[in-house]
């Protein structure tokens, strides 16, 4: 078993980089945000990534899914079952 002195060094020690670690990602954020050049720091996600999420192209009343244009080709006939 680790000495109590050695392992309350060792906790502190972690203790301090876990907050270094913290205020450098901070500092990073808040650089990404003033950044225009960064798509979604700024608060508006459905800009950065063009447009609604992924799970709003669903819809809930069997209408038809709208023509998003990326339709895939057909299967070949030795990927099918």
């Amino acid at each position: 078993m680790e000495d109590p002195e050695r392992e309350a060094d060792d906790m502190e020690r972690r203790s301090r980089q876990v907050g270094e670690d913290i205020d450098a990602a901070r500092e990073d954020w808040e650089r990404k945000k003033a950044d225009d050049r960064v798509p979604g720091a700024a608060g508006m996600p459905q800009v950065a990534e063009g447009g609604l999420p992924p799970e709003a192209n669903y819809t809930t009343r069997g209408d038809r899914p709208p023509d998003d244009g990326e339709r895939m080709p057909p299967p070949e006939p030795d990927e099918t079952d």
